[in-house]
């Protein structure tokens, strides 16, 4: 879990770690670079036009998905878990509702409401909507909007049985190594 200094703060301003580089930390980046890379690839598969939903922006954001990422993750100083627990979020919501893709105009939102869900089901300790807002540019009324929306969309199952778990993980480390040895 977490751990909290006295100010409210995460320690390092939410940034992981700190010292050398495990091998745990260095899977936890691959799950993130994974995670980064498949929403990507989701975003090439989409065929023009496509529907409009809560989850869509008006215009792509000026910040790359990839920028985006990093600074959920230096932000939330969430567990590692949640990255993977986002993408069977996603993943569940386009398998319900086909109509909702992951697209340059709704990534972001898709991604910063999974999160927020994922922290909040998953970790112990947890900032409130007002953070998770400020970090991902939108209001809080926006953000506890399709933080609703994407709850009722899933029919509210957050659960995620461990071998699903393990089988997401271990699919975006396996991106993230294939992007490695790609470069």
């Amino acid at each position: 879990a977490l751990q909290v200094d006295a100010s409210g703060d995460a320690p390092g301003g939410g940034a992981p770690g700190g010292g050398g580089t495990s091998r745990q930390e260095l899977c936890g980046e691959q799950v993130v670079l994974g995670l980064a890379l498949a929403l990507e690839k989701l975003c090439t598969l989409v065929v023009q036009p496509e529907k409009l939903t809560c989850f869509h922006s008006c215009h792509p954001p000026a910040v790359s998905l990839r920028v985006y990422l990093a600074r959920i993750r230096q932000c939330f100083g969430c567990s590692i878990e949640c990255y993977a627990l986002c993408m069977v979020y996603i993943d569940r919501l386009m398998k319900l509702r086909p109509d909702i893709r992951v697209s340059n105009l709704s990534c972001h939102r898709l991604l910063i409401c999974s999160m927020v869900l994922a922290a909040k089901f998953h970790d112990d300790i947890f900032y409130s909507n007002t953070f998770y807002a400020k970090v991902g540019g939108l209001r809080l009324e926006e953000l506890n909007a399709l933080e609703r929306a994407m709850l009722r969309l899933l029919g509210y199952k957050l659960f995620v049985q461990p071998e699903e778990f393990g089988n997401y993980r271990a699919c975006l480390e396996h991106a993230a190594r294939g992007w490695v040895s790609g470069k």
